[in-house]
């Protein structure tokens, strides 16, 4: 019986919603999440790059082809005019670690690539 008298009193406690209500200062909003340039799909995320010298291009086709010997994450590459399209398939049925990491590791190649063929 007393339990229920506790309860029953928690329960209909009016709160001052004024003091729980705090204020955020405008340049402090929620956090905004970077989007992710990856198209995903439900069996496979891909990504087209685009390039402007042929030789960056060359270099970055080249770093892929060696990431593929590295990785267990399936990638197919296409290549057409100035651009790369980069494909990665899952090898489960739905994306997995392996293919988010393959994806950063690709984002970071490119980078690198682009670092080193600056004019």
């Amino acid at each position: 019986m007393m339990l229920q008298n506790l309860m029953e009193n928690y329960l209909n406690e009016k709160v001052n919603l004024n003091l729980i209500k705090k204020t955020v200062p405008e340049d402090e909003g929620p956090i905004q999440v970077k989007k992710s340039k990856w198209e995903i799909f439900e069996k496979k995320m891909q990504r087209i790059y685009t390039f402007k010298r042929t030789k960056t291009q060359e270099a970055f086709v080249v770093d892929i082809l060696k990431y593929r010997r590295e990785t267990d994450a399936n990638i197919e590459l296409r290549l057409k005019n100035d651009k790369v399209a980069i494909i990665l398939h899952a090898l489960s049925p739905h994306i997995s670690e392996i293919e988010t990491e393959a994806a950063d590791d690709i984002d970071k190649i490119r980078k690198n690539v682009a670092y080193y063929f600056a004019q």
